[in-house]
């Protein structure tokens, strides 16, 4: 049997157990009733959340992202950016342009010269088109020439859209006079003497001795006249050497060139068949943006510097144009 002292000290925490529970089951009940006295209004414009599915917090429900502008806390100066006009940004002009349906021809004086077209990654297709001054450039989709947008490059033409009309194609101008003067087939010597002027980049044999010279392996001078011959005959300088991006881990490192011979104008100039061309004059070959625009120094640059990579080796080659 239990003593007194035990009954007494079970009845004690038993009470004890009673009253804290008392308690928070009053305090309980007194917030539930102060939020349906005080928070009808609340609660009748928000709805309960769905079953299943998290209530947002309130610090996302009031986010507001225009207040980074409205601060304007990295110039305190200029202020509100909300209150500034909104630059409009040229877009591409917009028609009705069916890629399976053949284009009308073009009226203006835009004339393609050549094309390189990558089926891969159409990013990497080029056409060397001659705008209404006679100077030839390299363009691909996106660019603009003489005012007509480039839609699409071809192996042997260009669809331009000019700006206020319509889609048009413009042809190889080579093929036009072949269709109107319908010349025999050229015999086998003919052919080969034709593909060996395109891998020369539009050169002899004789300028190509007598504007090249070779220091080293690694080190060559070339004339300044024979650099503006072969970039003013992009025809031919786009025909020198196959050119194919080459991926690592799926981001593209450089360009590889195949169909190079070292009796050609690149194998003159110490290149040989399967390099990778990573840069030239420091300008990253992986994108067709900055090639354009490492193409577009090599007229005025008083040197040059290829970093290539042959047979998982790297190396230089360095070009003093006089």
């Amino acid at each position: 049997m239990p003593s007194t002292r035990e009954r007494r000290f079970t009845t004690a925490i038993i009470l004890a157990t009673l009253a804290v529970c008392a308690f928070f089951l009053a305090q309980g009940a007194t917030r539930v009733l102060a939020a349906r006295l005080f928070d009808q209004g609340a609660t009748a414009t928000e709805p309960p959340p769905t079953r299943g599915r998290f209530a947002r917090p309130e610090f996302l429900r009031r986010r507001n992202p225009a207040m980074i502008l409205e601060r304007n806390i990295f110039d305190s100066s200029r202020g509100d950016l909300t209150l500034e006009p909104v630059e409009q940004v040229a877009e591409a002009p917009t028609g009705e342009w069916d890629p399976t349906q053949p284009a009308p021809e073009c009226d203006n004086k835009l004339r393609l010269v050549g094309a390189v077209v990558n089926p891969v990654d159409p990013a990497w297709s080029y056409a060397a088109i001659a705008g209404d001054e006679g100077k030839t450039l390299l363009y691909r989709k996106g660019s603009n020439v003489d005012g007509s947008f480039v839609l699409a490059v071809r192996p042997s033409s260009v669809v331009v859209q000019p700006a206020g009309g319509g889609a048009c194609e413009v042809a190889m101008f080579e093929e036009k006079e072949a269709e109107a003067k319908k010349p025999q087939a050229p015999r086998v010597a003919e052919r080969t003497a034709r593909r060996a002027f395109d891998r020369n980049g539009g050169l002899t044999n004789e300028e190509m001795d007598q504007g090249i010279q070779k220091i080293s392996d690694t080190r060559f001078r070339i004339e300044r006249s024979l650099v503006t011959k072969v970039l003013s005959n992009q025809g031919s300088l786009m025909k020198a050497a196959r050119v194919i991006p080459h991926e690592e881990n799926g981001r593209i490192v450089g360009v590889k060139l195949y169909g190079i011979r070292r009796s050609s104008l690149l194998g003159k100039l110490g290149i040989r068949n399967g390099d990778m061309l990573r840069t030239i004059n420091g300008f990253d070959m992986a994108s067709p943006d900055t090639a354009l625009e490492a193409y577009a120094r090599l007229q005025t640059a008083d040197s040059l510097s290829l970093a290539l990579k042959r047979q998982n080796k790297e190396m230089t080659i360095e070009y003093d144009v006089q």
